[in-house]
């Protein structure tokens, strides 16, 4: 009876291993907010994310628009699938935010993390 206990909690710990093992996993996302000099979320500016090869990013380049709530929104799960098995899941980007402005506004050194909702905000005008 012993014997036959112990196969049953051996073959449950390997099904509830395997079913825990199978869940998809969170997004991986990169969230950048606009604001105005006024501190005022911009809608429609263009936000445009440029991977910084130096800290060991792969080659990646997107751009949007932000949304009516002055967000613009990447999903990287993409750019995460180039990376190694072993390798540290972090990318770093420059990005580049225009408005109504003649030249873009610059915040250095983003990151994004795989699996995670990553943010960051931008004030156009300082």
């Amino acid at each position: 009876m012993l014997y036959k206990n112990v196969i049953l909690s051996i073959l449950l710990s390997f099904s509830v291993l395997s079913i825990s093992s199978c869940t998809d996993k969170d997004p991986s996302v990169l969230k950048i907010f606009v604001r105005s000099s006024d501190n005022i979320l911009t809608p429609d500016a263009e936000v445009r994310i440029v991977a910084d090869i130096e800290e060991g990013t792969p080659e990646y380049l997107e751009d949007t628009r932000t949304n009516e709530s002055g967000a613009a929104i990447f999903e990287l799960d993409e750019l995460f699938d180039q990376y190694g098995k072993n390798d540290d899941k972090v990318a770093y980007f420059t990005v580049y935010v225009t408005d109504t402005a003649e030249f873009p506004t610059i915040l250095e050194s983003v990151r994004a993390k795989q699996n995670l909702t990553s943010t960051a905000t931008i004030n156009l005008g300082e």
